[in-house]
């Protein structure tokens, strides 16, 4: 166990090393391959679990500073959030010196029928080995969850309320630490997209962020990150969750099915022409019908023959106005405010309506869930692939995409480039080409 645990330890520098550059690959690398090592040894071999304190001392100490591009080893409080797994808030690093005895006590269960045909006590059969591996299974997951929601509950128990309702949506927004990088399948995040969403996930300012805004000169944090208007980033991360729907959409059905920016009212409705004497209602009722449209329009998605129109919106939850209310609620609320405003027109004219609503840090409303489970189903019939298996294609390219968008926002310029360069030509159509000469 000495030489193993050395071994063991001095890997973890090693990746901790490669994660100042590289924070995605090496926690690929921890969390998927070397933990997996002292594991299986822990799961063979009881009463171990004193050999690991210098593995827990390198994953504290040099490993997790260094995900997080931080000098100081990570508190015990925050430790213990961290070793949780991803679907309870936290990375899944478990603290290999308490792991231990579960993981002995866990491989001794699975393989009791095992255990005592070995012992001459009952006759092998495969069918009741699988049927008793199963039913541990499940229970030891049922007992796992209780745990982890407990121990999730006394780490958020010191924390400020705002700060456990961000770390609480983490239990929904972790499909993009579930992944392996891959240019293949576009799933590699750049050391700040990681670190950024990493500090996000919990609540965490990024210690390198600008004092103030280059657009509008406003004191600069996470909240007016998310928020600020200027230089059009909040419209650019809106158009990319759009454009990979669009991607998922036309790889479901055909390219010719889906349309970007459909019109609400397709055909435009006679309107009186305008005169002296009311020329406002006129020129509200064409603004109206100019103005309305979606984002994207896919053709026979809920059935055959129908058209459904798509409306993207991204919120922040964590605004000052949304700050104390359920997550869930707020979604909900936009999901009804994009259906009172759309849905009416589109039923009158046989189309569906999906408001896809999403939050900053993943979290995805109910029709947004809804519709990627639909948009699973149906690459899951076009590819012949497993539905659980393609479902997972679909969210983790929704969460990275989430991920980058929400990213560009904390490290977009919002300078306009009206004020990059002075030195331009001071028209702006064909007509100036006759000045050039």
């Amino acid at each position: 166990m000495e030489e193993k645990t050395s071994f063991w330890t001095a890997a973890i520098g090693e990746l901790a090393a490669t994660a100042r550059l590289y924070p995605q690959s090496a926690y690929t690398g921890l969390q998927r391959s070397l933990q997996q090592e002292w594991q299986y040894v822990q799961q063979l071999v009881g009463g171990i679990s004193d050999s690991f304190s210098a593995v827990e001392k390198a994953i504290r100490d040099d490993f997790i500073p260094a995900l997080f591009g931080e000098e100081q080893a990570a508190p015990k409080n925050f430790w213990k959030l961290l070793a949780l797994p991803v679907k309870h808030a936290g990375i899944a690093l478990p603290n290999p010196t308490v792991s231990g005895p579960a993981n002995h006590k866990a491989s001794i269960l699975v393989c009791s029928h095992l255990l005592a045909a070995f012992r001459g006590t009952a006759e092998f059969s495969t069918a009741d080995h699988l049927s008793v591996r199963r039913e541990v299974f499940q229970e030891l997951q049922k007992r796992k969850d209780v745990e982890n929601s407990e121990s999730l509950a006394s780490a958020l128990l010191p924390m400020p309320v705002e700060t456990r309702l961000t770390i609480q949506r983490g239990k929904e927004t972790g499909m993009w630490l579930t992944l392996a990088p891959s240019t293949v399948n576009g799933t590699e995040l750049s050391t700040q997209e990681f670190r950024d969403h990493l500090f996000l996930r919990y609540d965490k300012r990024p210690p390198d962020l600008p004092s103030h805004c280059n657009g509008c000169l406003a004191k600069f944090d996470m909240c007016h990150a998310l928020q600020c208007k200027k230089g059009g980033l909040v419209i650019m991360r809106h158009n990319e969750i759009k454009d990979e729907l669009c991607d998922l959409l036309t790889k479901a059905l055909v390219p010719s099915a889906v349309c970007d920016e459909p019109r609400i009212y397709p055909s435009r409705p006679a309107v009186p022409t305008p005169t002296k004497a009311e020329p406002d209602p006129v020129r509200r009722i064409n603004s109206l019908v100019d103005d309305d449209r979606g984002d994207i329009l896919v053709r026979g998605f809920w059935a055959r023959g129908t058209d459904c129109i798509i409306d993207v919106r991204v919120t922040n939850t964590d605004a000052k106005s949304q700050r104390h209310k359920d997550p869930d609620k707020i979604l909900s609320q936009h999901e009804q405010e994009k259906k009172r405003k759309y849905l009416e027109p589109c039923l009158k004219q046989r189309r569906h309506f999906t408001p896809f609503v999403v939050s900053t840090d993943g979290l995805l409303g109910r029709e947004a869930t809804v519709f990627l489970k639909r948009l699973a189903s149906v690459l899951s019939d076009k590819w012949h692939q497993p539905y659980s298996v393609v479902c997972g294609f679909v969210r983790s390219r929704m969460s990275i995409a989430i991920a980058r968008a929400t990213h560009m926002c904390l490290r977009g310029s919002r300078v306009p480039t009206s004020q990059m360069c002075n030195r331009r030509p001071q028209w702006e159509d064909r007509a100036g080409l006759g000045l050039h000469r």
